[in-house]
Parts: C-alpha cells; structure tokens; sequence
C-alpha cells in the first residue's frame, strides 16, 4: 500500500460560525486563478436538487395554468404579443412565480443572516426584482414580436413556452436569493436604475424626448411614463435598503459614532428624496413646483457629502478624497459648461451630473463597505500529520 501524507489548516470558530459551516462538514478543495477556496458540498448539493425541483415543479404547474386559460378562451392558436398572448400569461406567471420563489428563499436566508436582513429589506428586494424580471422579459418579447410579426403558435406548443419561462424565472430569482449579499444588492440597484431607464428611453413614445429634459421620460406626456417612475421610487427604495444594511453593521448610532450617523441621515435623506423625484412627476401644475424642490434638496444633500467626507471619513484614504472633491469639481464645472456658456443642453446636463452623483454614491458605498463587512483574515499555518495507508 501506498503511504500519503495528510495536512490540516486551522480555520478560528468564528469564521465558521460566519459561513455556518459545522466543524464535521465535509469540504471541497477547490484551488483556481491562484485562490484556495473551500466549499460546502452537502449545501451545495442540496441548493442544486432544490433550484431543479423548483424549476420542474413550477414549468408544469404554470405549463397547465396556461393551457387551462386558454382553452377556457376557446383558442385555438395564441398571438405572441397583445391581448391573451403568449407575452401576456408569460409575464403574469412569471411575475407569480419567481416573485414567490425569491420571497421564499429569501426569507430562508434570513434565518441565517439575520443581523443583516429584516423584513423591510426583503420586501423592497422582492418588489425590485419583480420589477427587474418585469423589464427583461418586456424586452424578451418585444425584440421576438418584431422579429416574427403575426407568429401566433397551438395551444400546445404555447403551454410549454409559458412553463420553461416561468419555471427558468422561478429558478433565476431563486438562485439570486440565495447569493444575497451587498454586492447583489449593489448590482440590483445599478440593474434596476440604467436598464429601468433605458427601457423608459426606447418606451416612451417621442424619439425627440431629449428635447425637452431627463425628467420628460416620466411625464404625462410620455408613453409608459410609469416605468421612469418607478424606476427611480425603487432605486431609492433599494439604496436605503444597502444604507441600512451598511450602517447597522458600522453601529452608526449618535452615542456611538455620531460623525457615520449624520452621513447616514444624509445618505437616507438622499434616497428618500430620489425615491420622491419619482413620485412626483414633472407635470404641469403642483407636482412640478414639488418636483423641482425635491430634485433642489437631492442637489443639496450630494453636496453636503461631498464638501464634508472628510470629516463624515476622517479615515479614509488620500485617493478616495481627492476622488470626491474631483466628482464635486467635475459637478460645478458641468454647471457652468450648461448655465454660462451654453455648452451643454438641458438633457446633456442632467445626464452627466446624474452619472456623476451616481459613480461617486457607488464608490461611497463600496467604501463604507469595506468598512462594515471587512473580509474575513486569519493567520493559520498548514499542518503535516503522520504519513498514514492510503
């Protein structure tokens, strides 16, 4: 026989607690690109059978349902796009079923994380993601239905078309519930405001909008002005969401660090007001003098951080200072470019300011995230155990 050696690395009790991984877990190995990583394969498993089953369970289950609505209706072939269409019963029932399923396994995550989830997190999360298979699968059909005008398809053929969609929205949203984590709740922001944008931009009904400002995409005057919108009252909605997950891990309290709790106040103050710019559409009458003061108080509260980041941060680093002052310059001179010398228009201005503010409140957050959820370092050694019989 063969003899083989065997070595152990020590990994501190409460990494593991962290990971909830229990000390008799069997483990694999896996080393890529450099890295050791190790893997829970009994979870690992146990989430594929589940992420299968869900999808199995839920393509024939809405498979059915659709077949049963329109054999009610007394179809004999369905229309891609309209009224009782294929894109019709596909979104509804994805819409059902995925937001149930990332409900579901949300909440399960919360049993596990539960210092950093609540409930509020979870219903804002839920509803965004709705909102963001809502969009994709707009898209989905909108670019097939121009690609096959007039296709109309069996009932048959129908019913497994609304399953396999349904039941692969079921299991994405699932599989992203389970990888919560700030950096997906970061990724759902930037996916909920630049394609919930884009899709108010290719939507809204006047190819001439720009003309106008970036608040027209959510006027009356604007076709699916709603989507605009709600775009931006979710994107508040979920910024306050990664604000309250980050400053609840920094114990941002008055009497413990009163300098990260004023930069939350401001940092909520922000989303809240972004979330309002949304909810008060720039049409005639009251709503656009509300309007205007909700998008002058957005302004203020950017600012405000800006100028005092060094003292909301007195630790932070040299480069990420002169990056802010650079953001609040680059804000300023666009001002000026759009006021004094005419340079850019109205749309040009908004836009570049917006995607300014934007890249900055990132680099904030993924700065504050270091800070609050630092990665987990430990010194270990690797231990050489007597050569045993393989």
């Amino acid at each position: 026989m063969s003899q083989q050696n065997k070595y152990y690395i020590e990994i501190p009790d409460d990494v593991l607690e962290q990971i909830n991984i229990k000390p008799d877990s069997e483990l694999n190995a896996v080393f890529s690109n450099g890295q050791f990583t190790l893997q829970d394969e009994s979870a690992g498993n146990h989430n594929e059978k589940v992420s299968i089953r869900t999808f199995l369970l839920t393509s024939l289950v809405a498979g059915i349902l659709a077949f049963i609505s329109f054999e009610l209706l007394k179809l004999s072939t369905v229309p891609l796009q309209g009224d009782n269409s294929i894109s019709q019963a596909t979104i509804y029932l994805s819409l059902i079923f995925g937001g149930i399923s990332y409900l579901i396994n949300l909440i399960k995550v919360r049993h596990q994380k539960v210092g950093e989830l609540k409930w509020r997190h979870i219903i804002t999360l839920t509803l965004a993601m709705s909102l963001i298979l809502l969009a994709t699968l707009a898209f989905f059909f909108k670019f097939f239905s121009n690609a096959f005008i007039g296709l109309r398809l069996d009932l048959y053929t129908t019913s497994i078309l609304v399953g396999l969609i349904t039941g692969l929205s079921s299991y994405t949203l699932a599989a992203a519930a389970r990888d919560v984590s700030f950096s997906s709740i970061t990724y759902t922001l930037i996916a909920m405001l630049f394609g919930g944008i884009l899709f108010s931009m290719l939507t809204n009904g006047s190819p001439d909008w720009w003309q106008h400002n970036f608040s027209y995409l959510g006027t009356e005057q604007a076709k699916n002005a709603i989507y605009f919108n709600f775009t931006l009252i979710f994107s508040g909605l979920i910024m306050l969401t990664l604000v309250d997950y980050l400053f609840s891990a920094l114990n941002a309290s008055f009497k413990k660090n009163r300098r990260l709790f004023c930069l939350r106040i401001l940092f909520s103050l922000l989303s809240i007001t972004l979330a309002g710019v949304g909810l008060f559409p720039n049409n005639p009458g009251w709503t656009h003098e509300v309007h205007d003061q909700i998008a002058q108080l957005l302004v203020t509260w950017i600012l405000i951080m800006i100028v005092g980041i060094k003292w909301f941060l007195p630790q932070a680093s040299h480069e990420f200072i002169v990056t802010s002052y650079s953001v609040g310059g680059l804000l300023i001179l666009s001002d000026i470019l759009f006021q004094k010398v005419n340079y850019l228009s109205l749309t040009g201005f908004e836009v570049t300011a917006c995607g300014l503010v934007f890249f900055w409140l990132i680099m904030l957050l993924l700065h504050l995230r270091n800070i609050a959820l630092p990665a987990s370092q430990f010194k270990t050694k690797v231990v050489k155990s007597p050569s045993s019989d393989i």
